[in-house]
């Protein structure tokens, strides 16, 4: 995500509201949740009954959530989603319309019950397994109980019918701003960073957490629907409508989904390798955003030559027709404003090469955590600035060395770079801020040494999520000595160190 002007508001951050003891059992949960990364499960025994499950304990809740330190009811507990799919009957412009949820999940545990993250919208049915089953509100909480509880081990399958509300949005005061449903003149994008993916379909929603999905998306004729991954149908329906389906190919963060709806106008290309490059553009901007769009192949082969190749099996960018100053990096389908593609070119290009590195860190090496977002924007504020640096920008060393005067004054406000809190999350000093402790990580170790940590880490943890402990381990181990003493620092203490090789770079002093 890339706020497209600069802000440092700071909003009081909406409360939680229930049980906050989750966070002392969160690092069990969280271990538990990660064990079954990228929508990858293990085969469930066959012929169980019902009741206590192969382990033979008794069923019991799941969590409801996996206990983040900063997010502790973002996620669930008990079970892995395989793979969703979502069903949008759309009608028009901030018009409720019916739509329904169906997921396919694996019990890590016997469940009595379990939780789904789920806010507004209004509720009609729940099943399990075609069952009709009991379903309360508590806060932003699904808690659904099953008509027979699911056994450990089990395939099971939820289906959730709902009015969708695509007015429904929420603020923070960060560079996040309003995200969930954002309107647009004839239709709609999401913003589902960080967690509101909830505001538009149930969902096991951390980073951390992903899973393939299936969009079936019906419009009006003179509207189309665009989501991640791969169109694999475009069907009339009754009077005079279209359904649009699209498999997600790989598997996804609920933060990092997007289905978007207008009068779009496909945009194709191709990029390194063949590539397939399709952008998403409202039809009265197609011409006067061309220019920058058609970068796209150049920015894709600048950072393969960096960061290896591109993760996914297509890429696009999505012009979003709204007053929204936000890019974000939903998966193979950037969001970038129209705002941005109708100014300067600089700027255009910094906006679309912070979104494109995205892709492969924070999309496709996922977060562990939300304490781990320094690891995904401050790759792609790193990368989107040595891009600018031979392209017309200012220069990567004039950058860093403002964020370096600044870097006290960002810690003292908002947490050190791996210390955040969560009204902070997305504030400078997990952008440039974050930048700067992976150019003082370059200036530590070399450029070869860094571009060989750089490339191993996309590599090894593709399709995986990964945390900055997992960062700082890596590092050492392709420099050949331990960087622990030497990040300890820049990550969680209260001052920023010297910067190697600068010893004339000064922190400007921090006075309340």
């Amino acid at each position: 995500m890339k706020i497209t002007r600069a802000s440092s508001r700071a909003r009081t951050a909406r409360p939680r509201g229930r049980r906050t003891a989750l966070a002392l059992a969160g690092t069990a949960l969280l271990a538990g949740a990660l064990s079954c990364q990228g929508g990858r499960t293990a085969p469930h025994p066959a012929g169980h009954a019902p009741g206590a499950g192969a382990s033979g304990a008794a069923p019991s809740p799941g969590a409801p959530g996996i206990g983040d330190p900063l997010l502790p009811l973002d996620g669930n507990g008990g079970y892995t989603v395989r793979r969703y799919a979502l069903d949008f009957d759309w009608r028009a412009p901030g018009t409720p319309f019916e739509a329904g949820a169906t997921i396919t999940a694996t019990a890590t545990q016997a469940l009595s019950r379990f939780d789904l993250d789920f806010a507004g919208n209004t509720l009609h049915r729940v099943t399990v397994d075609g069952r009709t089953a009991r379903a309360k509100r508590d806060g932003d909480e699904l808690v659904v109980t099953p008509a027979r509880p699911v056994p450990d081990g089990a395939a099971f399958t939820v289906r959730v019918t709902y009015t969708a509300d695509p007015a429904q949005r929420r603020h923070r005061r960060d560079a996040i701003g309003e995200y969930g449903w954002v309107p647009t003149p004839d239709g709609t994008v999401l913003y589902p960073q960080p967690d509101g993916a909830k505001m538009i379909f149930p969902a096991d929603d951390h980073p951390s957490l992903r899973a393939p999905f299936t969009f079936r998306i019906t419009t009006p004729a003179d509207r189309r629907a665009v989501a991640n991954g791969r169109l694999v149908e475009r069907a009339p329906r009754p009077g005079g409508r279209v359904r649009w389906t699209y498999d997600s190919e790989e598997p996804i963060a609920a933060q990092l989904v997007q289905v978007a709806i207008g009068g779009f106008e496909f945009a194709d290309g191709t990029g390194p390798r063949g590539l397939p490059v399709r952008d998403v553009v409202p039809e009265d901007l197609v011409a006067d955003t061309e220019e920058y769009r058609s970068l796209t192949p150049e920015h894709l082969a600048w950072l393969e030559r960096r960061l290896g190749p591109y993760p996914f099996r297509r890429y696009g960018v999505l012009v979003a027709d709204t007053d929204l100053p936000v890019a974000l990096e939903t998966q193979s389908l950037s969001v970038v404003p129209r705002d941005s593609l109708l100014g300067d070119r600089v700027h255009a290009e910094r906006d679309l090469v912070h979104e494109l590195t995205h892709q492969w860190t924070g999309d496709s090496v996922a977060l562990r955590r939300w304490s781990d977002l320094w690891l995904s924007e401050g790759h792609a504020r790193f990368y989107e600035r040595l891009y600018s640096d031979s392209h017309g920008g200012v220069s990567l060393e004039d950058a860093m060395r403002d964020a370096y005067e600044q870097h006290d004054r960002w810690r003292h406000d908002d947490g050190a770079p791996a210390e955040p809190t969560e009204p902070s999350l997305f504030r400078n000093i997990r952008y440039d801020g974050s930048a700067l402790v992976l150019y003082a990580l370059r200036e530590e170790v070399g450029e070869e040494t860094f571009e060989r940590i750089e490339r191993t880490w996309v590599t090894r943890y593709r399709g995986r999520a990964a945390g900055t402990a997992d960062f700082v381990a890596l590092a050492s181990g392709v420099a050949g000595r331990d960087l622990k003493p030497f990040l300890t620092p820049w990550l969680y203490g209260p001052h920023t160190p010297p910067m190697p090789g600068h010893p004339d770079w000064r922190v400007d002093p921090v006075e309340d």
